[in-house]
């Protein structure tokens, strides 16, 4: 087994990761400036997520067993606090909020499937993002430092994730901020609720919920 990784060595494979996911993201505009947007593309996104995110995510949690906070065996074990429950809730209930005060009642994604974005949104992204950046990143980062700055550190790292796509799709300075102030929050969250329940179950389900709830109730 190998020694535990330092911090540098952390950011060192954080910055291949980020190299790896421009080229992804590139490849992944470029083939879908080729064909029609729909379940092919949706489903070409989630190939290349998991791939990359779940296949680097393996590696170096095996690499790095010496230098995790929480060990491989115990990342999905069913661990569901109160405080998991009530976020549950409380991300439903606003998501509802927002849907109703949006649409003026129950709306829902009439074309979802064809969307490009049912898989990768609904489950994909929950599922790598969390066990990459909560399961990998956040759980080396708390064997160096105590919660509040692992947490502060490893929600930079998930926000800079999402810097290709924004580059890409050409946000517009409002849509940077509007996307910052979403993810930053949502990734504390995240790592909060998994350094509170020792598990990913609880933060990949809060993830997926969100992402599914923007997706089939609010777009």
């Amino acid at each position: 087994m190998e020694k535990s990784w330092t911090q540098t060595n952390i950011y060192l494979h954080f910055c291949l990761f980020f190299a790896m996911w421009i080229a992804a993201r590139l490849c992944i505009a470029l083939i879908e400036n080729q064909i029609p947007i729909g379940l092919t593309t949706d489903l070409m996104e989630v190939a290349f997520k998991t791939a990359i995110m779940v296949g680097l995510a393996v590696i170096w949690l095996n690499r790095n067993q010496r230098g995790l906070w929480l060990e491989n065996r115990k990342l999905y074990q069913f661990e569901f606090p109160v405080v998991f429950w009530l976020l549950l809730a409380l991300f439903i209930g606003y998501l509802g909020i927002d849907m109703w005060v949006k649409f003026h009642g129950f709306h829902f994604h009439s074309n979802v499937i064809n969307s490009g974005q049912f898989f990768g949104s609904t489950i994909c992204a929950g599922v790598t993002e969390e066990l990459l950046f909560r399961g990998f990143f956040m759980n080396s980062l708390l064997k160096h430092h105590s919660f509040w700055p692992a947490n502060i550190i490893q929600v930079i790292l998930f926000q800079l994730s999402h810097v290709p796509l924004y580059l890409i799709e050409g946000l517009s300075l409002m849509g940077w901020f509007s996307n910052v102030l979403t993810v930053v929050p949502l990734g504390l969250i995240f790592g909060w609720i998994f350094y509170r329940s020792k598990s990913l179950w609880p933060s990949t389900i809060l993830h997926c919920v969100w992402d599914a709830g923007i997706l089939l109730f609010l777009s």
